[in-house]
């Protein structure tokens, strides 16, 4: 199955897996462009949220797996904000 590790542990992974620059996946979240650099240098914890928007940036799912079934988070979406704002 999977290993055990504190959301801030798996966001870095995210990352580091996904390829992307921190930079571009702050941009795809709608955020500044250092968002995401400040959020790991510091140590913080986004709000799920977000996290989740991260996670999709990264093309990762954030799964809540319940004893009968599991559930995908789904987060917002940052262009369709956008898009709502812009309208």
């Amino acid at each position: 199955m999977g290993c055990a590790m504190d959301s801030l542990d798996a966001l870095r992974l995210m990352v580091e897996e996904s390829g992307k620059s921190q930079r571009l996946i702050s941009t795809q979240i709608g955020r500044h462009p250092t968002y995401l650099a400040s959020l790991i240098h510091s140590g913080s914890y986004p709000q799920i949220d977000t996290f989740v928007s991260i996670a999709k940036a990264c093309g990762c799912e954030v799964i809540v797996r319940l004893p009968t079934k599991d559930i995908e988070i789904e987060g917002w979406d940052a262009q369709a904000t956008r898009e709502a704002h812009l309208s």
